[in-house]
């Protein structure tokens, strides 16, 4: 078991309710959709896409923060059935007004 964070831009937040068709019971949660923005070897943009599921709790925290940057912990799980990547329930999610990834011109020039 590895942990990743998933980071990219908050770009929606909705409640989404669905049925457990065994059970009939009904299940409430939220729908994040993040994107992200990186370069492939050549270079070249790459622009993607995910929905991240969440507790309905956070809808509030995710609403508010729509357009900033978010950083996500994952759990990557690699058993005999397959390979899962999910949300890590036991660490906090943080945001960020700008990309944590991207450093200003200033930060790099201190640098040197």
């Amino acid at each position: 078991m590895r942990n990743y964070f998933l980071i990219g831009q908050v770009m929606a937040a909705k409640p989404v309710t669905r049925k457990d068709k065994a059970t009939g019971v009904s299940q409430s949660s939220i729908e994040v959709t993040i994107q992200f923005l990186d370069f492939d070897k050549n270079g070249d943009l790459v622009l993607d896409v995910d929905i991240v599921s969440y507790d309905l709790k956070f809808l509030d925290e995710f609403k508010a923060n729509v357009q900033k940057f978010v950083a996500i912990p994952y759990l990557y799980l690699n058993i005999p059935k397959g390979t899962y990547l999910f949300p890590d329930e036991m660490m906090t999610h943080h945001f960020y007004d700008t990309n944590p990834l991207i450093q200003k011109k200033e930060e790099i020039k201190k640098a040197s």
